[in-house]
């Protein structure tokens, strides 16, 4: 098909910008388009590199569209996989760039010979084929809370001392507040101190995927590690999680977030994401007799398919317990069949 003869951008880089100046969505939809779409660039990037150089590159500003292929997709998912990102990332960054994809479509900036249709249907077909990877976050994970309980936190006898001082329990109350909501990194990022009352309230309204609000509970463990937090800084400013470095009070990035795991995960020689904070709690809760339709609420799921998709084997354990308890061994049974016909 031939080119439109509108004056189109020819660059990767100004096409991507066209996309993303013309989404409607909410603002951290559109955050997570735009870091989908990055890390599809860096993976172009590496796929123009010999393979002993394409670590560590930075994005090839003079990307096109002009050498894609079908297996495109397929591609994206497995760099995905070897560069580690997390599942959900594999899901938001693929779903980013199947609509760019499809607005390049509408604008005529994909090369003939590549098929939209066909790119997706040969990625659908290899995921129907795997199954859901069942979430197997470490039993240990605790320890990573502890670790913070039990840093030493510094007096507060001078401006480096009290920047520690804050950090330490800054990140003492991130992970208190990430264990005991169950919540995503993003919908914990996003409090105000107004939100959890300067850690009085045992419960707060966040806005999770699809603009959908609902509440998440804070345990009293949480609600002590914010307010000693908050009554250590001594401002006003509005994000519950804030820099004390030179941006102070300015709201703590979702990266600085994770490497708040990240750093304890390396020192406890152990693999935690934020996100298996959401995978330990819907375990724990299950395993404690917690019905699906709750943890659905709390998890924030809009159909609970997806709960029971991913958590339900988690409830395995709770009906080995029922079958233990309701099976007789035959000579138990032989007794009451005995027993019933001496009662006939």
């Amino acid at each position: 098909m031939a080119k439109s003869s509108e004056s189109i951008p020819k660059l990767l880089s100004e096409q991507i910008a066209d996309y993303l100046g013309h989404l409607f969505e909410s603002p951290r939809t559109q955050h997570t388009y735009e870091t989908g779409l990055n890390a599809f660039v860096k993976f172009l990037t590496e796929q123009g590199k010999p393979e002993s150089h394409a670590q560590a590159t930075t994005p090839n500003p003079n990307l096109t569209l002009d050498s894609i292929d079908t297996n495109v997709l397929l591609d994206f998912q497995t760099w995905l996989g070897k560069n580690s990102y997390s599942r959900f990332s594999h899901k938001t960054y693929l779903a980013s760039v199947v609509a760019f994809l499809n607005y390049a479509l509408s604008k005529d900036w994909l090369p003939a010979s590549f098929s939209l249709e066909r790119s997706r249907a040969r990625l659908k077909q290899v995921t129907r084929r795997s199954a859901y990877p069942i979430p197997r976050p470490d039993p240990a994970l605790p320890l990573l809370i502890r670790y913070y309980d039990e840093m030493q936190v510094p007096e507060d006898d001078g401006e480096k001392s009290r920047r520690k001082r804050l950090q330490i329990l800054r990140s003492r109350a991130f992970v208190h507040l990430l264990y005991s909501s169950a919540g995503r990194l993003a919908e914990v990022a996003a409090l105000d101190r107004k939100d959890v009352a300067d850690g009085k309230r045992k419960e707060a309204i966040v806005t999770g995927k699809g603009d959908k609000e609902r509440f998440i509970f804070i345990t009293a463990d949480a609600r002590a590690a914010i307010a000693l937090y908050i009554s250590q800084r001594h401002d006003t400013y509005e994000p519950l999680f804030i820099s004390h470095a030179r941006d102070y009070g300015k709201r703590l990035s979702h990266v600085m977030l994770w490497n708040t795991i990240k750093s304890a995960a390396k020192k406890l020689e152990m693999d935690v994401s934020p996100h298996d904070f959401r995978h330990f709690r819907a375990r724990q809760m299950l395993e404690q007799g917690a019905p699906l339709e709750a943890i659905q609420e709390i998890l924030g799921h809009s159909d609970i398919g997806t709960t029971r998709r991913v958590y339900a084997h988690y409830s395995k354990p709770s009906i080995r317990t029922i079958f233990e308890r309701t099976t007789l061994t035959p000579h138990d049974a032989a007794q009451r069949a005995e027993a019933n016909d001496d009662n006939s």
